[in-house]
This record gives structure tokens, C-alpha cells and sequence, in this order.
């Protein structure tokens, strides 16, 4: 397997308020994937990115991963997720300056075959097989709830002015369930984790054709940054890709994290 991770604050931001991590991938160790983007408009949306990062981070260090199944897998990502939200919600409530912080967050566990992710907030999950694109994640945004009401056409949501605003977000509240995810994975397949800023900027035509255009993930994550910059880089951006195929000697086999501007880990 391949997969590589990068982070880029975009043009418009100040600073990077996202953060990601990519654990095990080898050794025979599962591969965990997780992004998250810190809410913008809230204060210390850095901080809570981070944190629910280090909570993926500090939990399977504490207990790795156990993939005798997809139900086990699932439980474990939604209790992971669980803790996240109860250690940044509490550090909100007790610091004045974090108070309202929150942030989305993507976590995935690759197994044999399989795909599970736990998923919070509107950053995205796509599954790419034959050429194709598939998004995996539903957004927790309020124009994703006006489009299932079919109140809004989905081209009218890309433009609605509450189109940012969400619904879901780890942190924010003292209760919270994830939404949870089982994808099949083929070899040949590949799966991409990213913020919104990646998502909101480019097609689902462009964002299959940087994917498919390389056979190198960092690669593949620098050049969905870079066309996401060339659409003006309004928000920070983010890209995990994971490519189901024998890794080979450029490409390698590792693990890594990241957080902040230009942060990057390849494996």
C-alpha cells in the first residue's frame, strides 16, 4: 500500500487551523488515517484540531487496533472519536479562551478488503475505483439538510450563502454520534480524506483527475493543493491519499503526522 499526507494553510488564511495523522501501514500494523479541520469560525479552532488528533493518536498508542473485524473496528473509531469530543468539549468549558472551539474529523482504518471510517462535520471521504469517483462521507451541513429535504438542487447548495455553516462538529457538545462508514476495497482502489477546502474548491472531475493523474500519493496530494491554491486557496487545505497497491521502493512504507502549514508525512 501507499499512502501520503499534506497540509497547506491555502492563500487566504493566516494560519492552519487543520490537522492530520497517518499511523502504522507497516510491519503488518493497520492503517489509520485521520484529517481534521478546527472550525474557523470559532475561537481556537487550531486547538481543537490538534487535540482530537492527538486523542486518535494517544488512544492507539495506548491499545493498537484490533482488525479481526469490521464491527470491532467500528466500535473502537466511534469511542475514539466519543473521547475526542469529551476532552476538547471540557477544555472549552474550563478555558475561557477555547470556549465554543470545535472541529470536524475524519478517522479510517484500512483492512483487509475493507475500509471503515467514523466521520464528523463536512470534511470528505471519496472512493475512487475504474476511473470513477465515488464520495463516501455525507456532510453535516445545514444546505446538505436542505438538499435531502429537496429544498435546495445540489448546484444551488454550492453557492448557497450558509453553505459553511455546520451542523455537526466534534467538541461543540457534550453528546455526539458519528456517522460510520464500510467500504469494499479492490486492489487498484483509491481512497482520498480531505478538508473542505480541498472539496468546496475543485470538481468531482478535477479532484478524480489529480488522483488518477499519478501513482504517487504525495504526488497526488500536492497537486489537488496546488489546483486548490489556483482556485484562489480560500480556506486551509488538506489531502490523505491511500492507494490499495503494492508499495515499491520510492514509495516505501512508514508512518506519519502533521499539523499546520506545509506539514506533510509520506509512506
Amino acid at each position: 500500500m501507499r499512502f501520503a499526507g499534506k497540509s497547506d494553510k491555502g492563500i487566504s488564511r493566516a494560519q492552519n487551523e487543520d490537522a492530520f495523522c497517518i499511523i502504522g501501514g507497516e510491519c503488518g500494523k493497520p492503517l489509520v488515517l485521520a484529517v481534521a479541520d478546527g472550525m474557523g469560525g470559532h475561537r481556537a479552532g487550531d486547538v481543537a484540531s490538534q487535540m482530537a488528533i492527538a486523542a486518535i493518536r494517544d488512544s492507539i498508542a495506548a491499545q493498537p487496533l484490533d482488525v479481526s473485524g469490521a464491527d470491532a473496528v467500528s466500535s473502537r473509531l466511534r469511542k475514539i472519536i466519543l473521547a475526542a469530543n469529551d476532552r476538547i468539549y471540557k477544555r472549552g468549558l474550563r478555558d475561557p479562551d477555547c470556549a465554543g472551539m470545535g472541529t470536524t474529523l475524519i478517522v479510517a482504518a484500512c483492512l483487509p478488503g475493507a475500509l471503515i471510517l467514523a466521520h464528523v462535520g463536512d470534511s470528505c471521504a471519496y472512493h475512487f475505483r475504474d476511473m470513477e469517483i465515488t464520495k463516501i462521507t455525507t456532510d453535516h451541513t445545514y444546505v446538505e439538510e436542505l438538499v435531502k429535504m429537496g429544498s435546495l438542487t445540489r448546484e444551488e447548495a454550492q453557492s448557497h450563502p450558509q453553505r459553511n455553516y455546520i451542523t455537526k462538529a466534534v467538541g461543540t457538545r457534550g453528546r455526539l454520534e458519528p456517522d460510520i462508514y464500510e467500504v469494499g476495497v479492490r486492489p487498484g482502489d483509491r481512497v482520498l480524506l480531505c478538508t473542505d477546502g480541498l472539496s468546496k474548491m475543485l470538481s468531482d472531475g478535477e479532484i478524480a483527475g489529480a488522483v488518477y493523474a499519478s501513482d504517487d500519493p504525495g504526488r497526488i496530494c500536492a497537486s489537488l493543493i496546488e489546483l486548490s491554491n489556483g482556485k484562489g486557496g480560500f480556506d486551509n487545505i488538506t489531502a490523505l491519499a491511500f492507494l490499495n497497491m503494492d508499495a515499491d521502493a520510492s514509495a516505501g512504507t512508514g508512518a506519519g503526522a502533521g499539523t499546520g502549514a506545509g506539514a506533510e508525512a509520506i509512506g
